[in-house]
């Protein structure tokens, strides 16, 4: 997978070999590192084992660079925003789902949306453009 991932505020490199990493926030405080698949539509995620989640649980995503909140503002509050650099080295917003157990994951090339994941028409429902 030849793709990388960049924070849209800094643009530092959330890549490291396989893995994209965030810092994670839940509602009680609580923190810790999640480490996510690169490949799209692939929702595995390592953690500490003392940094418990559970489904449906709501944690707020950061930059681990410059821990600007990653919340993609202008989408929906319960998405994350960061930008994926293809092979061609073109620039698309890659949006996820900080709903724990959601498997929400949106890629905008210009005007069009790829979704992917079983949750994926909970926000922009049916269709596949803006």
């Amino acid at each position: 997978m030849k793709n990388d991932y960049v924070c849209p505020f800094c643009r530092g490199y959330l890549k490291v070999k396989n893995s994209v990493i965030f810092s994670a926030r839940k509602e009680n405080g609580e923190q810790g590192l999640l480490l996510m698949s690169p490949e799209i539509g692939n929702y595995t995620v390592r953690k500490h084992r003392s940094f418990r989640l559970a489904d449906g649980e709501r944690t707020d995503l950061y930059c681990p660079i410059c821990h600007a909140n990653l919340m993609a503002q202008n989408y929906n509050e319960n998405l994350a925003r960061i930008i994926q650099i293809d092979e061609e080295n073109e620039e698309n917003i890659v949006l996820i789902s900080e709903i724990v157990g959601e498997r929400c994951t949106y890629v905008i090339h210009g005007k069009k949306v790829e979704k992917y994941g079983d949750d994926a028409v909970n926000y922009f429902g049916a269709g596949g453009d803006f």
